[in-house]
């Protein structure tokens, strides 16, 4: 996502976009740490006590070997669901289909319209419309299906992307499509952080319920996450159009 996003919007500094994104996500983890120390899990910390194997410097055969395999489960793994909710994004977006009706007006009326219209105010505050809110409501199952489905409500093409959405930001703020050129680029940049912060897909959701042995530490972590990316995406958004609006 960070890559697809990057090189769209920021083509000349996509780099530092990335890297920004990896120290913000520390930053906030070593913050939220030291909250959560001091308030939810205030108390006398737990002595832990754990026996490492001697570390040996890996072999190139080694390296990939293991390379090889990982990424052959994680694209067996994820290539399924990935293929799964875009064809689901798909037919949301097609059903109910009128063919009186342009490729846009369809999208509207369409049932995956209807959804995101429907949750396009609580996104109000950092700018997105509601084709990037679908955007996240699907990344729920993976992050990864943040883009295909880009990729469903948008062209496929890069350059046509940018283009797409910057028409849609300038309709939004009731600017020029010129003078929407900044404002899409910083939406793009907070979507980027919402994505990065917001709700740690099911799978991680089940495994924390499965390390804590319940569903209440598991929606914990769902909920602080969500409402943290909102809070920041919200704080960075707002700031940023004072000074180039």
């Amino acid at each position: 996502i960070y890559a697809f996003f990057a090189n769209t919007f920021f083509p000349k500094y996509a780099a530092p976009v990335m890297i920004s994104m990896y120290f913000i996500g520390i930053l906030m983890a070593i913050l939220i740490a030291l909250i959560g120390k001091n308030t939810v899990f205030k108390g006398e910390a737990v002595p832990f006590v754990m026996e490492l194997p001697p570390y040996r410097f890996p072999t190139w055969k080694a390296v990939g070997r293991h390379t090889w395999e990982k990424g052959r489960q994680y694209l067996k793994k994820m290539g399924g669901i990935i293929l799964c909710a875009t064809i689901i994004v798909w037919a949301l977006g097609y059903f109910p289909h009128n063919e009186q009706l342009g490729e846009e007006a369809q999208q509207e009326q369409s049932y995956i319209g209807q959804i995101g219209h429907a949750v396009e105010p609580v996104f109000t505050p950092q700018g997105f419309n509601w084709k990037l809110d679908i955007g996240l409501v699907a990344g729920v199952g993976a992050k990864e299906v943040v883009a295909s489905t880009m990729g469903v409500l948008y062209s496929n093409d890069s350059r046509a992307f940018r283009s797409e959405l910057q028409h849609d930001v300038a309709r939004q703020h009731g600017l020029s499509y010129d003078e929407a050129g900044p404002l899409t680029t910083l939406t793009a940049y907070c979507f980027l952080l919402f994505v990065l912060l917001y709700f740690p897909c099911i799978a991680t959701v089940a495994a924390i319920k499965g390390e804590t042995g319940s569903w209440r530490w598991a929606l914990f972590a769902a909920g602080y996450t969500t409402l943290l990316a909102w809070v920041v995406s919200a704080l960075v958004f707002q700031v940023g159009r004072l000074l180039l609006v």
